[in-house]
This record gives structure tokens, C-alpha cells and sequence, in this order.
């Protein structure tokens, strides 16, 4: 189960999706950010010093915590889960462009967090769910 803050977003938005509508799909996607560089462009942060981590680490084990959230299989199951989920790594300053991330921090191809996986499952749940 996805730590404590890190799951509350993604827990929320699927009870509220699916409170309102058992059937509904839906897509989570996570954005996770490698700059050490990275300066909010908020006023009250500038200048903020952060402590060093490593973060290789930290981006490893937060793509871990998401790639353990269960996925939703069907409409029985708990409200609080997406169908999908998809994990995209950047590497982002706050000033210049966001460049994506493909190396082994962001998830492989054989996982189920992976842009192309997130696409296929929800286009194979909604046609599952509504093609009928």
C-alpha cells in the first residue's frame, strides 16, 4: 500500500470518481521529479535550500510505492483504487523546458505504471466495460 501521502491523491480522486459513478474508468497518472536543481518559482520559496539526498534512491522507491497500488478489476471491487496508473519521470529546474526521463529511474516496460501499459489497460478496461 502507497505510503501515507503519496497514495491520499491518487485514493481520493478514485472515491470521489467512483462514488459517483461505479463504472466510470479511471486514469492516474504520477509525476515524479529528479532535478536536485529544481527551484520553486513561488515567491515564498526562493532561495530555499534543500538538503542533499540521494536521489536516485528516493525516485526509485516512490515509483516502487505506486507500482504497488492495487488496480481497480473490476466494478465490485473497493472504490478506492484507479483502473489505471501511469508513472512518468522528469527532470524539470522550475526555469527550463522538462526534459522526460527514460533511464532504469522510470518504470520498464513490464510494468504496469509504464506510459504505454497505463494506455493499453485503459483502453482494454473501457472497451471491457462499455462496448457492450
Amino acid at each position: 500500500m502507497p505510503g501515507p501521502k503519496l497514495g491520499r491523491v491518487t485514493i481520493a480522486y478514485s472515491n470521489h470518481m467512483h462514488n459517483h459513478n461505479r463504472e466510470c474508468v479511471v486514469g492516474a497518472t504520477v509525476v515524479i521529479n529528479t532535478s536536485l536543481l529544481y527551484e520553486n518559482p513561488d515567491a515564498f520559496a526562493r532561495g530555499l535550500v534543500r538538503p542533499r539526498v540521494n536521489m536516485d534512491k528516493v525516485v526509485k522507491d516512490t515509483v516502487k510505492i505506486f507500482e504497488g497500488i492495487p488496480l481497480r478489476e473490476s466494478t465490485l471491487d473497493p472504490n478506492d483504487t484507479p483502473e489505471a496508473l501511469a508513472v512518468i519521470v522528469v527532470d524539470y529546474n522550475g526555469v527550463d523546458r522538462a526534459k522526460l526521463v527514460t533511464s532504469d529511474l522510470s518504470p520498464g516496460l513490464d510494468s504496469h505504471v509504464h506510459y504505454d501499459n497505463f494506455i493499453e489497460r485503459l483502453g482494454r478496461v473501457y472497451e471491457a466495460r462499455f462496448s457492450q
